[in-house]
């Protein structure tokens, strides 16, 4: 690890500490926080950024220009042709069920019916920002959920820059490694690599599953994180898997958060602000997760989209999984909300500078978030919620 990042880590630790916060040092860290959690517990927060080289943006070829939704539906095939996706890898659909490829396709025929050509040069013009990965799985999102397209369309109107915070892949079982195969997919043909930080590569779960945390830097700032989950070996009940059965490798979630760019500085748009702006749009949110990290990292759901259409025989073959699975296996994708404090413009510059990238205040693309990474009590919350029935609301918040 480098000392400039070791450097930075230390810095933005005395940054936060400078102010008002219920955040403590770690005596034994200087680059981490001690985080009190609710139940009394603590967390920590390692704020060391992840080592990467730049990468380049790959979507934009077949992105740039889109004005009509057969052009961007022609771009996503494209892009999904250009590099190997885990559908290309062998043994990755052996447990898959050929009605992915169904769902798949009937939410790109969907979309002739309720995107317009707007609809599409915007979508277009946010994922061209990407990679060929990011931007495929973003797209698939999209189209697939109204929520997940309805902050893109109402951020102009207050000022607000969309970006991309993360992805979710559900992979099946490790009884097959297969979040393995997709890992070494991602890691060899597109360019993501772990974090160096330890214990930021890879989570495991109390609730019975295990999730590898990928990273990549792209030359025009932009960072991309990829969570890549699978239920354990020993967990035949364990939802992930049997999502992957049902939707082969359509991302469980994509995570978007906000900023605006004010009085000279980058800020993030807090959770309560777009939880309330996006209700008002009725978009309906489930229960928040993050206040005590004082900030750093915020999180929720919205409430799920419900697929009704899943066959008989797959519904059948769920129930001797258990009586609430076949209920929650409709939870077929889902939009996460984010909201991560920015650093001030000089740390930020030397943010960037660790990848050699000359940092612009007001870019839309150099966010420069405090804490870069996630934490594992507030991933799991957000699975769960995610696998809690439709009629969850917002609270504790």
């Amino acid at each position: 690890m480098s000392n400039l990042h070791d450097d930075l880590a230390h810095d933005l630790v005395r940054e936060v500490l400078a102010g008002p916060t219920t955040l403590r040092a770690d005596p034994d860290h200087p680059g981490k926080l001690l985080v009190p959690r609710p139940d009394g517990r603590m967390a920590g927060i390692d704020l060391t950024p992840f080592e990467a080289e730049p990468q380049p943006m790959t979507a934009g070829h077949y992105f740039h220009g889109i004005k009509t939704v057969d052009g961007l539906l022609t771009a996503y095939r494209d892009a999904r042709r250009s590099k190997p996706f885990e559908e290309d890898l062998s043994g990755a659909m052996e447990h898959v069920d050929p009605y992915a490829h169904e769902f798949l396709d009937g939410l790109l025929a969907r979309a002739r019916s309720f995107l317009s050509d707007a609809d599409a040069k915007l979508i277009g013009d946010w994922v061209g920002q990407f990679d060929v990965y990011v931007a495929v799985k973003a797209v698939e999102s999209l189209l697939y959920s109204q929520a997940d397209l309805t902050l893109l369309k109402i951020a102009p109107r207050f000022g607000w820059t969309v970006h991309f915070d993360h992805l979710a892949i559900r992979c099946g079982s490790a009884a097959r490694g297969d979040a393995e195969r997709v890992v070494e997919n991602l890691r060899r043909h597109h360019g993501y690599v772990p974090s160096q930080v330890e214990g930021e590569d890879f989570y495991q779960f109390e609730d019975g599953w295990n999730a590898y945390v990928l990273y990549k830097i792209l030359e025009n700032g932009q960072v991309l994180r990829l969570f890549i989950d699978q239920s354990d070996a020993d967990n035949p009940t364990q939802i992930i898997q049997h999502w992957n059965h049902v939707y082969g490798y359509t991302a469980h979630h994509l995570a978007i958060r906000a900023t605006r760019f004010e009085e000279g500085r980058r800020v993030a748009v807090g959770l309560s602000k777009l939880m309330h702006t996006l209700e008002a749009e009725g978009v309906a949110i489930m229960t928040p997760t993050g206040d005590y990290t004082d900030r750093l990292l915020l999180q929720v759901f919205t409430r799920p989209e419900r697929n009704r259409e899943i066959p008989q025989r797959i519904r059948e073959a769920l129930k001797s999984y258990g009586a609430d699975l076949e209920t929650v296996i409709e939870n077929a994708k889902l939009l996460e909300l984010v909201s991560r404090r920015e650093m001030s413009p000089a740390l930020a510059e030397r943010f960037f500078a660790l990848y050699d990238i000359p940092y612009e205040p007001d870019n839309p693309l150099h966010s420069a978030p405090i804490y870069n990474y996630f934490l594992p009590e507030q991933a799991a919350h957000v699975i769960r919620t995610s696998v809690q029935g439709e009629g969850v609301a917002a609270a504790n918040r």
